[in-house]
């Protein structure tokens, strides 16, 4: 079979194509190139990723070019690129295995420096260097890193000055953040308030104070807010009159005992008791309810694993409900299922931060809810216990609730808890337990998690009696 070649005249215009091609883009180099950075600073997140843009201009190859980055000081660099190759000889050590050059368009003279896992020392600026013997030319970049901190948590840590004082804290920010306080309709409160910041590690802890001597406030709420990310996070609370009516019930009931003449102590000394117990009760519930508000801030959304469950428990299709009644049948032998026990572990595996969900119990005489290690054993006798890996609550037939601490410990709840929320801190080591319908805590494990063998903690399902369901966190404003 004869090849075919292209005609001679063809040959010579294809070369001559590139011939000129190559002329161009030589003749522009010659002549010099601009180097052109974004038009503002870079922003990213603490821990994320962040990409540092450059170009040249005209748009020339810079595959044969020198490319480096670097900050203060020109021979020792952020990252180097040269011969065609990232060169890792001279990097700042804080640098390595950390920068990427993103080559994807470097025909078009357009590179981008990735640096992963960005700390607060990488913020500032960086310079992008371009060199095509005898020419080069550069360009100065700003990275700003930002954090967002935890969201608010209010609470009411006294009553003075015919007032109270609600304070709002928050850690993890960065830059120093901005704060306000806001009533109902938006008005500002913030000239109210007294803030302080204190750097830990680098980050900004928020306390933040405000003193209120009027009831005219049905709520109130807290904002901090990243200048640089334009984002913030809040916290909104109801302002009870119960704090503001504690000062008048005072008035009321030493006019009554002087008005009536009776000026006995023990009548004095009975009211005082009053007061103080009455008083005390209210701050108890009301900090209960302020604690459960924030636990409910964490909310997260909980789905059983049928890969876990023991072959008599029933699950619904979503995930949301177990129940006895299962047969059980071809089932037995899986090894992640619980044989002897009847109980199902969440599907999420938690190792940090906070998460809150709630389980509705209703009138059960038999259950068990909680957290344990994703390694708990589940098969044959298991002894439930933080000791074993698990960290829950329940009630018995006849033996009322308990803490499935070692030993046990009993909870004398004066209600039936219909609802139980279930609230873990990872880093605190706490799980706690609470009613979620009067708002009142139950009982809190303490512990360490951090420790490598923990690994994941799931969630923790018993029953013997009534279904257990899953349901959402109601919302509240």
């Amino acid at each position: 079979m004869k090849m075919q070649f292209p005609d001679p005249p063809m040959v010579r215009a294809l070369c001559s194509l590139l011939v000129i091609s190559h002329h161009f883009q030589t003749v522009n180099a010659a002549e010099g190139f601009k180097v052109i950075g974004p038009d503002g600073p870079v922003v990213t997140v603490l821990g994320g990723d962040a990409e540092l843009p450059c170009r040249l201009s005209p748009p020339l190859s810079a595959e044969h070019m020198q490319v480096r980055w670097y900050r203060s000081r020109f021979d020792s660099h952020v990252h180097l690129y040269e011969n065609g190759m990232d060169q890792n000889k001279g990097q700042i050590p804080e640098y390595r295995g950390r920068t990427e050059l993103i080559k994807s368009h470097i025909s078009n003279g357009s590179v981008s420096l990735r640096i992963h896992s960005v700390e607060l020392r990488d913020e500032g600026s960086y310079n992008c260097f371009f060199w095509s013997d005898p020419y080069y030319e550069e360009a100065t970049l700003e990275l700003k890193v930002a954090a967002l901190g935890t969201a608010p948590v209010i609470s009411i840590t006294d009553h003075q000055d015919r007032g109270i004082r609600a304070v709002c804290e928050s850690t993890g920010w960065y830059p120093e953040p901005e704060v306000t306080w806001r009533q109902e309709d938006g008005q500002s409160l913030t000239s109210l308030s007294e803030t302080e910041t204190q750097k830990h590690n680098g980050l900004f802890n928020v306390k933040t104070s405000l003193l209120m001597r009027t009831n005219k406030y049905s709520k109130i709420s807290c904002h901090i807010r990243n200048i640089i990310l334009s984002e913030q996070r809040e916290t909104v609370i109801p302002i009870s009159d119960a704090f503001f009516r504690r000062v008048s019930r005072w008035v009321v009931s030493l006019s009554i005992i002087l008005g009536s003449g009776l000026t006995f102590c023990g009548l004095l000394v009975s009211l005082v008791l009053y007061h103080s117990r009455k008083e005390h009760k209210e701050k108890e519930s009301l900090s209960a309810e302020l604690e459960w508000r924030r636990c409910c801030s964490y909310a997260v959304d909980v789905t059983l694993d049928p890969e876990t469950a023991h072959p008599e428990l029933l699950l619904t299709d979503d995930g949301k409900t177990v129940k006895y009644g299962g047969t059980g049948e071809n089932l037995w032998f899986n090894p992640l299922r619980f044989d002897s026990y009847l109980c199902v572990l969440g599907r999420e595996g938690f190792t940090w931060g906070r998460h809150y969900w709630e389980v509705e119990v209703g009138d059960g005489r038999r259950w068990q809810l909680g957290v344990c290690r994703d390694s708990v054993r589940r098969k044959g006798w298991i002894t439930q216990s933080p000791e074993e890996g698990y960290w829950a609550m329940g009630l018995w037939w006849g033996g009322g609730y308990r803490a499935l601490t070692s030993p046990r410990t009993k909870l004398p709840l004066r209600e039936r808890p219909q609802i139980v929320g279930i609230f873990l801190d990872y880093e605190a080591g706490k799980v706690s337990f609470y009613d979620a319908e009067n708002k009142s805590h139950l009982f809190t494990f303490s512990d360490t998690f951090s420790d490598p063998l923990t690994g994941p903690l799931r969630p923790y399902f018993c029953t013997l009696s009534k279904p257990l369901r899953i349901r959402p966190v109601p919302g509240w404003e």
